[in-house]
């Protein structure tokens, strides 16, 4: 009863509910019922969160072949080019081929025309797509589109775009290197953008994305040297070479930047009832 009378004023923590019963009271273990009490309090466990529960975050499963799980957003509204304003993005998770299809409209029409034209028609049907919550990826057609190929949707956490970091991070790389040519018309820029970021070294991957992909570097403007022309004499075992060394190939770990202290209830696996 003394310690309902207290407590029950404003429903203090554990601790400022021991000091104010030990100024008036007295009796064996009477820290520890103060602090069993507030512990238990119904109306504190309804109305107050003593610690937050942080669960890890979880790594996506590394694919099993090259263009077997593709990340797709959309970017925009960017300034009109070519009555252009919004771009559709695909990036693969093997080898981090980007693709960028410049669009007129959102539409989710617009999405799955560009999906099929850029990315299935040249790299074939993934096992995987993993979008955001967009409306475009969250229509019918795009669900019948995924079922007519095969491929499993995926759809991330709402409000958390992280969970699709790996686009999103092509996003920053691209948005920059199209703000660094200074010009509004940046769908004549998007091709050679592309083109760098293709060829650019990944010190992660240990090669650059064409190499991953072509499994050779992709020639680019300004070249002081060119190949001689017995560079390759047997084309039979240079094919060969070439796909045994693309089947030895292995999907690298993305870096996760921050680190979140993580945190979960020890009993949160067994109990019946949680406060939410």
């Amino acid at each position: 009863m003394v310690i309902d009378n207290i407590h029950g004023l404003s429903h203090p923590s554990a601790r400022a509910t021991i000091k104010l019963v030990t100024e008036g009271y007295v009796w064996p273990g009477i820290r520890k019922d103060c602090r069993n009490w507030a512990r238990s309090c119904i109306s504190c466990q309804r109305s107050k969160v003593s610690r937050h529960v942080h669960a890890p975050i979880q790594n996506f499963k590394f694919p099993t072949a090259r263009f077997s799980h593709v990340h797709v957003d959309l970017i925009g509204p960017l300034p009109v080019s070519d009555d252009y304003r919004y771009c559709f993005t695909a990036i693969d998770r093997f080898t981090r081929w980007p693709e960028a299809v410049p669009l007129k409209d959102i539409r989710a029409e617009s999405v799955a025309k560009a999906f099929i034209s850029s990315w299935i028609s040249r790299f074939g049907c993934p096992e995987k797509v993993t979008t955001d919550r967009g409306k475009q990826f969250e229509s019918h057609l795009f669900r019948q589109i995924s079922a007519l190929i095969g491929s499993r949707h995926i759809q991330t956490t709402a409000y958390h775009p992280a969970a699709n970091g790996l686009v999103e991070r092509f996003h920053r790389q691209l948005k920059a290197a199209i703000m660094c040519h200074a010009d509004e018309n940046w769908t004549e820029k998007l091709p050679l953008v592309l083109l760098g970021i293709c060829s650019a070294w990944k010190d992660d991957l240990s090669a650059s994305i064409a190499e991953l992909v072509y499994g050779e570097p992709l020639k680019l403007p300004g070249d002081l040297f060119e190949p001689t022309a017995d560079r390759l004499t047997d084309y039979t075992d240079f094919l060969d070479r070439l796909r045994l060394h693309m089947k030895r190939l292995q999907p690298t770990p993305v870096t996760g930047h921050g680190t979140r202290k993580i945190f979960v209830f020890k009993d949160l696996a067994t109990v019946s009832h949680v406060f939410l």
